[in-house]
């Protein structure tokens, strides 16, 4: 197996780092890329990574449909899990734009064709770092014959940046901002910050 000291991974979304801040929930989805440099010039793969706060939401919306009880079955056996679970998406060789994947170890359809993309279903209730960190050295090993030691995080937004963007999102969707007290505990405990420090990043006054 090849060793690779550092792989490079690029995430999507605001959604991830206002959670990994704590100014709401771990998010329960995020598309990454994985490049071997910081330049993004040689993509080794890419993937979604979902959790089992995602999936809550998806049951119940599909609980009723009569095609989706395969599907729904694999995601109960993931939610009484504690491992990482995979689902495929394959083309149909009449497709289009026809594609395989060129890893190894990937289960091939009926049709003797790999899949065109995956999910990784990690146990845990929401996606931070020691996720992102875990699914991508999982997805070196397995696919890649890569055994990773360092994840490195491309562009990370900053707790000023993640504030800002996060102010934005509520004032265009719900015209106020209000900072509850259990979010500013859930700051502080995940920025090891005072409540006065946390209170100083969200650029509010204690007026109690």
């Amino acid at each position: 197996m090849e060793n690779q000291k550092s792989v490079y991974v690029k995430t999507d979304s605001y959604n991830l780092w206002w959670g990994i801040y704590g100014l709401c929930a771990l998010t329960g989805w995020e598309d990454i890329y994985i490049y071997d440099n910081p330049d993004e010039e040689n993509k080794l793969g890419s993937t979604c990574i979902c959790t089992k706060n995602y999936f809550g939401h998806v049951i119940e919306e599909l609980a009723d449909d009569p095609n989706e009880r395969e599907f729904m079955d694999h995601i109960r056996n993931y939610l009484h899990d504690d491992k990482i679970h995979y689902y495929y998406f394959y083309d149909k060789t009449t497709d289009e734009d026809f594609y395989q994947l060129p890893y190894e170890n990937l289960p091939l359809n009926e049709n003797g064709i790999k899949p065109r993309s995956f999910e990784m279903w990690h146990p845990n209730n929401g996606i931070d770092k020691d996720v992102i960190e875990e699914c991508v050295k999982v997805f070196c090993s397995t696919f890649l014959n890569m055994e990773v030691s360092q994840v490195q995080l491309l562009e990370p937004v900053s707790v000023d940046e993640a504030i800002e963007s996060y102010k934005e999102h509520l004032n265009t969707f719900n015209g106020t901002i209000v900072f509850s007290d259990e979010l500013i505990s859930d700051m502080m405990r995940k920025l090891s910050k005072s409540k006065d420090e946390v209170m100083r990043l969200l650029n509010i006054s204690d007026k109690k």
